[in-house]
């Protein structure tokens, strides 16, 4: 793996001029207004019927639900350049003078402000917090604002308003959230998709705590999920966070496509990280695999192109577009994301000594790809696990108390 500059990073993936996308035009937002969709998100609204089958029976679903419950946090962000209807609501009745004697709620200490003497110490200091709070990962860039949406759309009461970027804002902390590898393996179940789920609500959460965070010190801070005010991808790979691969997705060194992604953009000074090279392009040049198992042949088959497959597909930028019409046709289809293309990406592995020196292998002997992909075809893992053994994973053991899944965490990552 390498660090790349910025410079070298624009050579790579950028191939022509990118103009602010307009996030009227994402998946999420079109079966809104799009008559040619409209039907394509008619699950999310309507709660699909449950199955006997393993897998997608209701009580399969109500974990998938429950799962996504933190996502409504966002619906109370205020500092964005076009607030929902729901956060505006609730400014006007949590006034500043009844949040001052709401013994509940705490307010900055007043008149004071953390000067920035050492931004080296204090990037280290912001990226310990977000591990703390929550992410897996994380990295900081200048805010480029090529990505920053030139309008939005509000997801939940589609508000439709030309949105501009305060100019105090001049640095993004882009955070990923590990998804367990043998959750995403009950592939295309509601039990896989509970562990998105989970990942967005996370996010929602560690968003929320690293912006008061930075609130606390007198700077300003604007939670943002992954489809929220800017596109996250780009931003993720210029912070080294992964690469871009076929399916469209970030891919991490050590998680692979099992991550969710958000961001929080400030006024904080902080030191830019660098985008790294690890063999990505490369190794999706070679695969495949995602296109092949797609069920609704969304992913392209093709060499990286600028161009775009249909509206949602922003120009200028380097990779394989995909088509998210046929995408979110597979999902109204089977009444639930999908997460296929995640599971039995490649790198999507476990983080073991093992799998640790395939990357090796694939960053550093990329003549070599086919057969790797040979070989991870042969080892099964495309397969999904059978999601009738789900709810026997774990079992309870009171004499020992709860069961603690501890993990070590840092500041800065090893890949970075």
């Amino acid at each position: 793996m390498r660090k790349m500059t910025l410079d070298q990073w624009e050579k790579k993936y950028v191939a022509g001029e990118i103009r602010r996308f307009d996030q009227k035009y994402t998946m999420f937002a079109r079966p809104q207004w799009d008559d040619k969709i409209k039907e394509l998100l008619r699950w999310v609204t309507e709660r699909s019927p449950s199955k006997p089958k393993a897998g997608y029976t209701l009580q399969d679903q109500a974990l998938r639900i429950a799962s996504r419950t933190g996502t409504q946090m966002h619906l109370f962000e205020a500092d964005r350049p076009n607030p929902s209807a729901v956060a505006r609501d609730l400014a006007k009745v949590l006034t500043p003078e009844r949040m001052a004697r709401n013994i509940m709620v705490s307010q900055p200490p007043a008149d004071e402000k953390l000067e920035v003497t050492d931004p080296v110490k204090l990037t280290h200091d912001i990226k310990n917090a977000a591990i703390y709070f929550g992410a897996d990962m994380v990295g900081i860039c200048e805010l480029d604002r090529r990505w920053v949406y030139s309008h939005s759309y509000g997801l939940g009461d589609g508000e439709y308003n030309p949105q501009e970027m305060p100019k105090e804002f001049q640095y993004a902390i882009v955070m990923g959230y590990h998804e367990e590898y043998e959750m995403l393996r009950y592939f295309p179940t509601y039990i896989a998709d509970a562990e998105t789920s989970l990942g967005y609500s996370k996010m929602a959460i560690t968003n929320a705590y690293i912006a008061k965070f930075i609130k606390m010190l007198g700077h300003k801070a604007m939670s943002c999920s992954t489809n929220d005010v800017a596109v996250t991808i780009p931003m993720a790979m210029q912070v080294g966070l992964g690469d871009i691969g076929r399916h469209g997705m970030l891919i991490a060194p050590r998680y692979g496509a099992g991550i969710r992604l958000s961001k929080v953009l400030t006024s904080l000074l902080l030191i830019p990280d660098q985008p790294i090279d690890f063999g990505v392009t490369e190794f999706c040049a070679t695969c495949k695999v995602c296109a092949e198992r797609c069920p609704s042949q969304a992913i392209w088959h093709g060499e990286r192109t600028a161009e775009p497959r249909n509206e949602s597909n922003a120009p200028g930028g380097l990779k394989w577009p995909v088509d998210a019409e046929k995408c979110i046709g597979q999902w109204a289809r089977q009444g639930k994301p999908c997460t296929i293309c995640i599971s039995i990406c490649p790198f999507t592995k476990p983080d073991t000594s093992f799998h640790r020196l395939v990357r090796w292998f694939v960053d550093n002997m990329r003549w070599a790809d086919s057969f790797f992909v040979k070989m991870d075809k042969l080892l099964g893992y495309e397969k999904p696990r059978d999601p009738a053994d789900f709810w026997d994973r774990w079992e309870p053991q009171p004499s020992k108390g709860p069961r603690v899944k501890i993990r070590k965490r840092s500041a800065v990552n090893s890949e970075l």
